[in-house]
């Protein structure tokens, strides 16, 4: 997180440029008139490259180019704001109070309740209820989150490094209300979920900051169908079954070869992955429990969604974007399984094998 903010207070000239397939869509807030119809600023799309061209999105929350001009209002404090600007800061706080109020919604809902307490839950030990399952859940549902919110805002017209930093904060305080709302029933606040919550919404930043979403990413997925076997109430434990989790950090063939300036053909529609998922937590009998790291190969759907024309320039193609940018589809992926606890190797599979069955 501190890295991050250092890195947003540097100068704009210091940052790496866009590429095209770059998610985010970041602009300084302009008021539209009658000689400037572009009412966004364009950011010339390279980071090593000189030869990308630019490009100016077309889907915008305050009306397209030749839009009548939004009249100035003043504040409290004798400062002009635009009516963009009011409706802009107005939006903004609605999806922010959203996000934190349905991201925390259920753990307040969860019974029973309990007096307040801590709960000491451990990472991605053996032992561990989860067996780090659920760490890596927080930690790439709390990166998708605060890149989404990123791009949100940006949309909305805020700056990159604003877009950002709301982006992180928003995220943070999510999890913080959320293991509050834990504190009260059954799990305990959990430092440890906190940590991965704070480093999955850190990463994220950095990641967006230095404009490398096209080259790097998580996604959270499921298994379908789930696993065949019997893991319920075999031991009694809190919370649902992992075995039907998996969650990966990918890097971007296409991102990586334009950057290296090498033309890898169809190649570019895939992603290299490094996967963590659990089998048999925290239900399971302990022998039968597995912690599976994997390495594996999977076909890139944002790239695909681009070159079909698909961008972000519309609802519908950023609600598809949203969707399939961050979420691993069963059976488009393929790859080597190592389980920790038995220390054996499983593959090629999607993600549904056993190393010990």
């Amino acid at each position: 997180m501190v890295l991050g903010s250092l890195l947003l207070l540097l100068p704009r000239s210091l940052a790496a440029q866009e590429f095209p397939d770059v998610s985010p869509t970041y602009g300084e807030p302009i008021v539209a008139n009658a000689e400037s119809p572009e009412r966004f600023r364009c950011q010339p799309l390279r980071l090593m490259s000189e030869d990308a061209p630019t490009v100016c999105p077309e889907f915008r929350l305050d009306g397209g180019a030749g839009s009548e001009p939004i009249p100035s209002v003043e504040s409290s404090t004798g400062t002009k704001r635009s009516g963009y600007e009011e409706q802009q800061w107005l939006l903004a706080s609605l999806v922010s109070a959203g996000v934190i109020a349905g991201g925390s919604m259920s753990t307040f809902l969860e019974t029973p309740r309990q007096s307040f307490h801590w709960a000491s839950e451990g990472f991605f030990g053996r032992d561990t209820y989860a067996g780090g399952a659920d760490k890596a859940s927080h930690f790439v549902d709390y990166a998708i989150v605060t890149k989404e919110l990123a791009n949100l805002y940006g949309v909305m017209g805020f700056s990159r490094r604003d877009s950002i930093l709301m982006a992180a904060g928003v995220a943070t305080v999510t999890g913080l209300v959320f293991e509050i709302g834990d504190g009260t029933n059954v799990y305990g606040f959990s430092w440890e979920d906190l940590t991965m919550d704070v480093l999955g919404v850190g990463v994220a930043s950095v990641i967006s900051a230095l404009e490398l979403n096209d080259l790097v990413g998580f996604r959270h997925g499921f298994l379908v169908p789930p696993p065949e076997h019997d893991v319920c109430c075999a031991v009694e434990g809190p919370g649902r079954d992992y075995s039907n989790e998996i969650y990966t950090a990918d890097l971007h063939i296409a991102g990586l070869a334009r950057r290296l300036g090498l033309k890898v053909g169809p190649l570019r529609y895939l992603l290299l992955s490094l996967t963590y998922g659990t089998k048999g937590y925290p239900h399971g009998l302990p022998e039968l429990r597995e912690r599976q790291v994997g390495l594996e190969i999977g076909l890139n759907l944002k790239v695909i969604l681009d070159d079909l024309g698909v961008g972000r320039s519309t609802w519908w193609g950023y609600t598809l974007h949203v969707v399939f940018d961050n979420l691993r589809v069963p059976f488009t992926a393929v790859g080597f399984r190592y389980d920790l606890n038995s220390r054996r190797w499983i593959g090629p599979d999607n993600g549904n094998g056993y190393a010990t069955r």
